[in-house]
């Protein structure tokens, strides 16, 4: 693991939200509490309302307005609790969402060992990922910390009515609750990682399949990866299937054992109430107590699945840092050495007519256009190192990609770009963590953006919004481009950057551009370009057939 790299631990999952979690933690405890109390109450009140009304009028007093206040506030508490609960776990919920989310990838913009090597699509898988941890704080902390403390208060209230129920209670109770969770929580913590592990295979073999279907076809081997495909479903479903089997074997058991413990408590009640030691009416409330314990104890049951899921999109996660990097063989600082990307026969699709062969020199720009489907964003891709050739290759001042010292090099605007739920300065300093609100609003003004950010209320504070949706989609590519401009890369590689623009904007913005990257090579594809770029003497238009 790279020291700067911190990776995730589940344990500090909370950490930063504590007191939304708290909160939440707080009303589930309160809601499971009122439940507990409405059952009890409510069977104490019945039947000591029966024993009184048994009892010859006027010989026995019986208060029922205090009860049945107390049973209507547990109702009220039970109902207002649950929504409020469930408000304030998904609002914490989110939020730790927003936190990994713009730590990861802040993460990943300040390592220069990782920029460039993650792609739109790995980014998009990585936002998987991270919703998947969410499920280690609702689905395995909540659920155990509001079934031991309800526990708890459950056998504090039979120790007051008499030991004997306690004790009794009390193995039936850790049985269910906890021996058996113990017994196969390994088990499915396992099977859930194996789901995870095959859902992302399964995915990854279904959408590599759909993009090469073309060629599959062409070379008559679609037959052969629809039985593949066919074959790694089933064996995910056979899996699914295990791993539900033995959830609902284990959830089978907790309830026998809760099942057995309530006879048992049944049984000792009467030999109380023959006794006289226990009055009938709290008997009755420590049976339907007891009932409650179904409800609490069934959500441990998925609690290890969830704890399996989180513990595998955790390791997928810290991946990202388990790398060290590797020494660069050479420096190619913009203003130090002079890149060159060279093209040396690539073929980078099985449709592609020819191979492509070309050499761009520092201060030169390469047009790329051509009809819809040609290939114009896979040969951005591959020269950005996401995709292999099929075959040729690509160097960068001789080097090729596989070496890491090439990759840092890589500035790339994809047609699916990620802005997060920060604001304007923070999504711009994801480039440049270092830059200053001079240099921000000078990468706004290459983009014609520093008029619209100075006519916000709260200017380089502006809220964008998740996924940027407090912006127009022009103004979000553009603020993705000011993004990369804050850094000095050899080679910058832009797919449809002119998108939603006006004609007077995207001549703008493309000049801005091509200043900027004077020093070092610039790549570019769209479908219409600003007048007059194509006669630039360092121009280089390819047309994708």
């Amino acid at each position: 693991m790279h020291p700067d790299f911190e990776p995730i631990r589940l344990r500090s999952l909370l950490a930063s939200r504590k007191g939304a979690w708290g909160l939440s933690l707080l009303l589930g405890w309160l809601t499971l509490l009122a439940v507990v109390g409405l059952l009890a109450i409510s069977g104490w009140f019945i039947t000591a309302s029966a024993a009184a009304g048994l009892v010859v009028a006027g010989a026995y007093q019986f208060d029922f307005f205090r009860p049945a206040a107390l049973i209507r506030l547990a109702a009220m508490t039970r109902t207002a609790g649950r929504y409020a609960e469930r408000l304030s776990s998904h609002n914490a919920a989110l939020a730790l969402l927003q936190d990994l989310r713009c730590r990861l990838f802040a993460k990943l913009a300040k390592s220069p060992w990782q920029q460039g090597q993650v792609s739109a699509k790995q980014q998009h898988r990585l936002i998987g990922d991270i919703d998947l941890l969410d499920q280690f704080p609702l689905s395995v902390i909540a659920p155990w910390f509001w079934a031991l403390s309800i526990l708890a208060v459950i056998g504090m209230f039979y120790y007051w009515l008499a030991p004997s129920l306690f004790w009794l209670a009390l193995p039936s109770l850790l049985l269910a609750g906890l021996a058996l969770q113990a017994l196969l929580s390994r088990q499915l913590v396992r099977l859930a990682q194996q789901d995870t592990e095959l859902v992302e295979a399964r995915k990854v073999f279904l959408l590599e399949s759909l993009q090469m279907r073309a060629q599959l076809v062409i070379w008559q081997q679609w037959a052969r990866r629809t039985e593949q495909f066919s074959a790694s479903d089933q064996a995910y479903l056979q899996q699914h299937q295990y791993q539900q089997r033995v959830s609902s074997a284990l959830l089978m058991w907790q309830q026998w054992g809760l099942g057995f413990g309530l006879l048992l408590l049944l049984w000792q009640g009467g030999v109380l109430v023959q006794q006289q030691q226990l009055d009938i009416s709290w008997l009755v409330a420590a049976l339907l107590a007891y009932l409650a314990c179904f409800e609490i104890l069934a959500p441990l049951t998925a609690s290890a699945t969830a704890l399996g899921h989180s513990q595998a999109a955790r390791d997928r996660l810290n991946q990202l840092g388990s790398a060290e990097p590797e020494p660069q063989a050479a420096s190619l600082v913009l203003g130090t050495q002079s890149p060159s990307l060279q093209l040396d026969a690539l073929q980078w699709s099985f449709t592609q007519a020819q191979p492509l062969t070309l050499n761009v020199q520092a201060g030169e720009m390469l047009l790329l256009s051509g009809a819809s489907g040609g290939g114009k964003t896979s040969l951005l891709e591959t020269l950005a190192g996401y995709l292999t050739p099929v075959s040729g290759r690509c160097t960068l001042n001789g080097e090729a990609y596989s070496q890491q010292s090439v990759r840092p090099h890589m500035a790339y605007l994809p047609q699916q770009f990620d802005l997060f739920n920060l604001s304007l300065a923070d999504n711009l300093r994801l480039g440049n963590p270092q830059a200053s609100d001079a240099q921000l609003w000078e990468a706004l003004a290459k983009v014609a953006l520093d008029d619209w950010a100075a006519a916000q209320p709260l200017q380089l504070q502006t809220p964008l919004g998740e996924y940027g949706l407090e912006v127009s989609g022009g103004q979000a590519r553009r603020i993705a481009l000011a993004r990369l401009l804050l850094r000095q890369q050899a080679v910058m590689l832009l797919d449809e950057p002119f998108a939603g623009l006006d004609e007077q904007t995207a001549q703008q913005v493309m000049n801005t551009v091509i200043e900027h990257q004077r020093q070092g090579v610039l790549v570019v594809v769209s479908h219409s370009w600003p007048a007059g770029v194509l006669n630039l003497p360092q121009v280089q238009q390819i047309v994708i057939t």
